[in-house]
């Protein structure tokens, strides 16, 4: 049986002993209905993770005990920060959720042009960002990540340009040049642009080739805005990464 692992936002040593928070708890009681003496993985995001023993569990109350430290590194060499245009909620969550399992390194949503930014005000952004951030948690605890993945603040599209990395590429299905064209070469760092339903506008594009973005494409299909995360992504991790 596969040991649950959780992400846990304090300090970690060995043998140290303390009560679940109120979110943990449910799950551990209601929903995996676990009992005293099953061991579960913690992890605060500063690299590596401890086995723990839930030493006491009650409705309302779990409390662990730290047992060992396991230093561990899931992450990947190359640091790729991925730009998703905003789309609908399962969309967006499928891609947040997926990008985090392949190994991405930040993500910031887009608000575009076809992302209806409109309908976006800053207590319903506020809202999204919360739950956003919770799915990347999530995915890092299910694929065994030891670092959490941040999920950025939304920007605009003009924004971009507040990021910079070795090379920043624009996914596009009219692009000259596909992704495995750029194998020769090095980065550390990869920006990759994807927009949502129904693409980028025109501006949209312009003003990401003029903030250094390179059009590619991944080949003659036009892809759904959360397959082509995915698929640009593990491209990426193919080719610099470490996906074998």
């Amino acid at each position: 049986m596969r040991t649950s692992r959780f992400f846990i936002d304090i300090p970690l040593a060995s043998r140290q002993q303390f009560n679940l928070p109120p979110a943990l708890i449910n799950y551990i009681v209601n929903v995996l209905r676990l009992k005293s003496g099953n061991e579960i993985i913690l992890f605060n995001g500063l690299g590596g993770e401890y086995t723990a023993t839930l030493s006491e569990v009650q409705k309302r109350s779990v409390s662990v005990i730290i047992n060992n430290f396991i230093e561990k590194n899931s992450e990947s060499p190359v640091k790729i920060h991925l730009f998703q245009g905003i789309s609908r909620s399962e969309r967006m969550d499928f891609s947040i959720q997926k990008a985090v399992e392949i190994g991405v390194h930040s993500i910031t949503p887009v608000l575009t042009q076809r992302s209806n930014a409109g309908h976006f005000n800053s207590k319903r952004l506020a809202k999204k960002e919360q739950h956003w951030q919770g799915i990347a948690q999530s995915a890092c605890e299910q694929s065994g990540r030891t670092t959490l993945v941040k999920v950025n603040s939304p920007i605009r599209v003009e924004q971009i340009s507040h990021y910079s990395a070795d090379i920043q590429l624009l996914l596009s299905p009219d692009a000259g040049t596909s992704l495995s064209e750029l194998k020769h070469l090095k980065p550390d760092s990869i920006n990759i642009f994807i927009g949502p339903e129904g693409g980028l506008n025109d501006s949209e594009i312009q003003l990401s080739i003029k903030n250094n973005y390179q059009k590619v494409t991944l080949g003659p299909r036009i892809l759904r805005t959360e397959t082509a995360g995915i698929s640009t992504l593990s491209v990426l991790q193919y080719m610099w990464g470490d996906l074998a």
